[in-house]
């Protein structure tokens, strides 16, 4: 019988000599407060992102300082081409910063809806806090780069793993497409290298902050996520 290869999987981030962009404005947010506190709420996304680039600081994936993950055209339509799966996109809002006058760069935020589930065991997640009225918790993970369990992972292309959803990770396919088709401002780091300190504090929000809706909602009757 042959033997079944682990899939190999990468963290999808933006080089370090990339400066971030500026958000213009954050999403708009629906809050529901937690019914017994009222000190957090959850946040629902509604509104669309807002930046102001530099036309020599865009790329085929553009990053903002709060690690929004925007892409070109070109990528969508390379995306598009090879069937990437687990994510959709929203048109963001983009004007460049006066005194330029050209006209607005099209960018799209990426919302990642592919799915590994909770961190592997190996990883060691901690719960530091818990609301048990509106399920808001604080988490630790002691051993980042054993992060993905391989038997969690739904398929996709780009996925995430919770309570990280600012960190995006993808496929070996998607990875060799990225190399392969030169796509700029990205980086590849093996799991192992994950930028992520061991042991901090982890405050993901609800997962409707981070996913459309009808997905978010999903999965979180099906994990019990926040």
């Amino acid at each position: 019988m042959a033997e079944t290869m682990t899939p190999k999987f990468w963290q999808l981030t933006y080089p370090l000599n990339q400066r971030p962009l500026e958000r213009a404005a954050r999403p708009g947010y629906e809050e529901t407060p937690c019914p017994a506190t009222g000190r957090h709420a959850t946040l629902k996304r509604v509104g669309d992102l807002r930046v102001i680039p530099h036309p020599l600081g865009l790329r085929d994936f553009t990053w903002t300082w709060l690690s929004d993950m925007l892409i070109s055209p070109r990528a969508l339509a390379l995306f598009q081409r090879h069937r990437i799966t687990g994510f959709e996109v929203r048109k963001v809002e983009a004007e460049y910063p006066k005194p330029i006058q050209a006209r607005a760069p099209e960018l799209y935020e990426v919302m990642v809806t592919g799915w590994a589930g909770w961190p592997a065991r190996e990883a060691g997640l901690s719960v530091l806090r818990s609301c048990p009225a509106c399920g808001d918790r604080l988490f630790s993970i002691a051993h980042p780069g054993h992060l993905i369990d391989p038997t969690a992972w739904d398929g996709s292309d780009i996925f995430i793993v919770w309570p990280l959803p600012r960190y995006r990770f993808v496929s070996d396919r998607l990875a060799r497409i990225i190399r392969h088709e030169k796509l700029s401002g990205a980086k590849l780091l093996p799991l192992q290298n994950i930028r992520m300190k061991p042991g901090a504090e982890i405050d993901a929000g609800s997962l409707l902050q981070w996913m459309p809706e009808e997905r978010a909602t999903l999965l979180r009757q099906q994990f019990g996520v926040y």
